[in-house]
C-alpha cells in the first residue's frame, strides 16, 4: 500500500497552547497603593526619593482661668507648634529580567507554526520577542505583589527580596503597637478572637487616627476563625447581626477594586466594640526560586486596615543609558513593539488601573557579532504605606 503524502487534507495543525497566556497575575496587594487620595510618582531621572511626613494628633484645646494677663506654659498647656515633619530619603531598588534570542533559534519551526506555511526569520524573532517581553512583565508584576504585601503587612519593604539586612530594607516606621502576636492562638482552645480583633482596631483608631473597615485573613487564620465556637454563635445570632455572609450583604463599591484584583469577599463582621469590618481571603501566590508555591498573604496572619488609607507608589529610573532614536528604532524594527508604550499581558487581574506601561523600562541590545539579541525589562518600585499606622497586623494567630 502506498502511503499518502502529508498535506493539508491528511493532517491538521491545531493552534498551540501557551499556558503562560492563561495563568492570571493577581494584583490585590498593589490595589492598596496609588488609589484616590494617594500618589503614583514616576521618577525616571532621579536615583532617590524623599518622603515628608507630618504627624497629627487628636488633642483638645486647653481651658485657662479668665483675667490672666500672661499665661503659664506648664504641664497643663504646651505651646502649639506647626510645621514639624519627618523626611525619609530612599534610594530606588532595581529589578531586571533578560531573555536572549540567538540566530539559530529563528531558523527552526516555532510552537504553533504550521509545517506547511513556514514563517520567515523576522516573524519568528518577533514571536519569540513578544513571549519574552510578556513573561518579563508577568514576573515583574508578581514581584510588585510580593513587595506590596510586605509593605501592608509589616510596614517594611525589601530592596533585595528575602534579605535580613535592615540596611537593605525600607522601613516606613509603623507604630509597634500595630503588630501583635495573640497570647492565645486562635486554635488553642482558649482563644479570644474578638478581643484580639478589637485590640488592633483600637490601635489603628488611636495611632492611625482613622477607622479600620476591612480584614484580610490568611487561609489558616480564616479556618480557625470560622471553626471558633464563639464566632459561630455570633454568626447564628441574627438579632445582633454581628456576622453576615450571603447575597443579602453585597460588597460595598469601595471594596470592589480589591475584589476585581483577586481578594475573595467572605462577609461582614461587627465587633463587640462596634467596629465594622469586611472580611476577605486571598488564595493566590507565586512560585519561588525553589519551585515552591508561596502565598502572597501569609497563611497564619490577619491584616486589619482602613481601605482609604494613603499608600503611595514610586517607580524610579532604569539602570541603562538614555534611550536614543537608534535604539528605539532597533527595538521597534526587531520586535514590532514600541519601547515607550510596551503592551501588557492580557491576564493581569485588576487591569490598567493597577499596572501600566510607565512602570517598566524596556530595551534590547545586540551582541557584537550580531548572533544574539537580548531583551531587557527593568523596574524600580517602592510601595510605601504612607499612612502607615492605618494598617495593623495580627501575626501567627495559629501555630
Amino acid at each position: 500500500m502506498t502511503p499518502n503524502t502529508v498535506d493539508l487534507f491528511s493532517r491538521f495543525m491545531a493552534r498551540e497552547f501557551d499556558e503562560s497566556e492563561v495563568i492570571a497575575v493577581p494584583t490585590a496587594g498593589q490595589t492598596f497603593f496609588g488609589r484616590a487620595g494617594s500618589q503614583t510618582i514616576f521618577s525616571p531621572d532621579s536615583n532617590d526619593v524623599d518622603i515628608d511626613i507630618i504627624r497629627g494628633n487628636e488633642k483638645i484645646a486647653a481651658l485657662i482661668p479668665r483675667g490672666m494677663v500672661s499665661r503659664s506654659l506648664g504641664s497643663n498647656q504646651k505651646n502649639l507648634q506647626a510645621g514639624k515633619y519627618t523626611t525619609f530619603s530612599r534610594k530606588y531598588p532595581l529589578s531586571e529580567e533578560e531573555g536572549d534570542i540567538n540566530a539559530n533559534q529563528i531558523l527552526n519551526r516555532q510552537a504553533g507554526e504550521s509545517p506547511y506555511d513556514r514563517d520567515v526569520r523576522m516573524a519568528r524573532m518577533r514571536k519569540l520577542g513578544s513571549r519574552i517581553h510578556m513573561e518579563s512583565i508577568r514576573r515583574t508584576v508578581r514581584m510588585f505583589e510580593v513587595l506590596a504585601w510586605q509593605s501592608v503587612l509589616t510596614g517594611t519593604q525589601d530592596a533585595i527580596i528575602g534579605t535580613s539586612d535592615t540596611d537593605l530594607q525600607y522601613d516606613f516606621r509603623r507604630n509597634t503597637n500595630l503588630t501583635v502576636t495573640p497570647s492565645n492562638e486562635w486554635d488553642s482552645g482558649s482563644q479570644t478572637i474578638m478581643a484580639d480583633i478589637d485590640g488592633i482596631c483600637d490601635a489603628i483608631r488611636i495611632y492611625g487616627h482613622t477607622q479600620p473597615d476591612m480584614m484580610v485573613l490568611g487561609g489558616e487564620a480564616m479556618q480557625a476563625f470560622i471553626d471558633d465556637s464563639d464566632i459561630q454563635d455570633l454568626a447564628d445570632n441574627r438579632r445582633f447581626e454581628l456576622i453576615e455572609v450571603g447575597m443579602g450583604t453585597p460588597v460595598p463599591a469601595k471594596f470592589m477594586p480589591f475584589v476585581n484584583a483577586g481578594l475573595n469577599p467572605r462577609g461582614r463582621l461587627r465587633t463587640a466594640k462596634g467596629y465594622e469590618l469586611w472580611l476577605f481571603t486571598y488564595v493566590d501566590g507565586y512560585t519561588n526560586s525553589s519551585d515552591t508555591f508561596v502565598n502572597y498573604m501569609t497563611l497564619t496572619d490577619v491584616l486589619i486596615c482602613a481601605s482609604t488609607a494613603r499608600a503611595d507608589r514610586y517607580f524610579g529610573p532604569p539602570e541603562m543609558l538614555p534611550m536614543i532614536p537608534q535604539r528605539r528604532q532597533l527595538y521597534s524594527e526587531l520586535f514590532g513593539i514600541n519601547p515607550d508604550a510596551p503592551p501588557m499581558p492580557p491576564k493581569l487581574i485588576g487591569g490598567s488601573n493597577v499596572v501600566n506601561p510607565g512602570m517598566f523600562h524596556c530595551d534590547a541590545y545586540v551582541a557584537n557579532d550580531w548572533k544574539k539579541v537580548t531583551i531587557r525589562t527593568q523596574s524600580a518600585p517602592i510601595f510605601p504605606t504612607t499612612q502607615t499606622d492605618a494598617f495593623g497586623l495580627l501575626e501567627d494567630v495559629v501555630s
